[in-house]
């Protein structure tokens, strides 16, 4: 599978999950919502190292939003998540042919399953 392909599941399936888990119409559901969405999307067409940039300028995002005590702190932290989310299965696909991982603490359990059932479905 290509790594274009594989990326984009990644960031499909992960929206659909994003708006299962964030459903309904509270402001804090939405925001959450928004967020995660806006995170798989700015993962677009990105390569394995512009994944790692947006993954660290989203935690500065986080960080000022968390410091400022901003009304959009959770926007910005469950984009940051998503970002992550990516950065994990990517990782996964990435040591699986042998390479280093994106980020340190990556890949966890949860993304080498995901990477394998998207690798899996292509078989």
């Amino acid at each position: 599978m290509k790594y274009e392909d594989f990326l984009t599941r990644i960031i499909e399936e992960g929206i659909e999950s994003a708006k299962e888990d964030y459903a309904g119409t509270t402001p804090a559901k939405t925001i959450k919502r928004e967020g995660a969405v806006q995170g798989f999307l700015t993962c677009k067409d990105c390569t394995p190292e512009q994944l790692v940039e947006l993954y660290q300028a989203a935690g500065e995002k986080v960080n000022n939003a968390y410091r400022e005590q901003a009304k959009d702190y959770w926007h910005w932290r469950c984009y940051q998540a998503e970002i992550e989310w990516v950065c994990n299965v990517v990782s996964a696909m990435l040591a699986n042919e042998g390479s280093k991982p994106l980020l340190p603490h990556l890949p966890t359990g949860n993304g080498v399953r995901k990477a394998s059932s998207i690798l899996a479905s292509e078989s």
